[in-house]
């Protein structure tokens, strides 16, 4: 997976570097290995200059793979906490994506089967 990290109105510390590679090694584990194509653009931004308390933090997540494009975004008054919700939800819809192609896939395997074992019953 390729990894693409943009910082918005904010510096990219390498602490903070380091985090966001972190969290993408788990949206990472839930890509098929076949799949060398796909990219992960996170952008994280201070929304605004001027304030300094309330949802002042964004960290976006968009993941483009095989057949599928994933964007998910959160605000925070923490930059970390918005990064762990916005992966938190792209693995809960990655999740839900690869559950819906596995079960597609072992209904039209099921239906083979009884294509072949019943030929003629229908």
């Amino acid at each position: 997976m390729n990894l693409h990290i943009k910082a918005t109105n904010l510096e990219l510390i390498p602490r903070l570097d380091d985090y966001i590679r972190k969290r993408a090694q788990s949206l990472e584990k839930l890509i098929p290995k076949e799949d060398t194509s796909a990219d992960l653009y996170v952008e994280v931004a201070r929304t605004t200059e001027h304030h300094k308390s309330g949802d002042v933090f964004r960290a976006e997540f968009n993941l483009h793979i095989a057949g599928k494009n994933i964007f998910t975004t959160f605000e925070g008054a923490d930059i970390y906490a918005a990064i762990d919700l916005a992966k938190d939800e792209a693995v809960q819809v990655l999740r839900s994506h690869r559950g819906k192609q596995e079960s597609r896939f072992r209904r039209a395997a099921r239906r083979i089967k009884e294509m072949m074992r019943y030929p003629f019953s229908r």
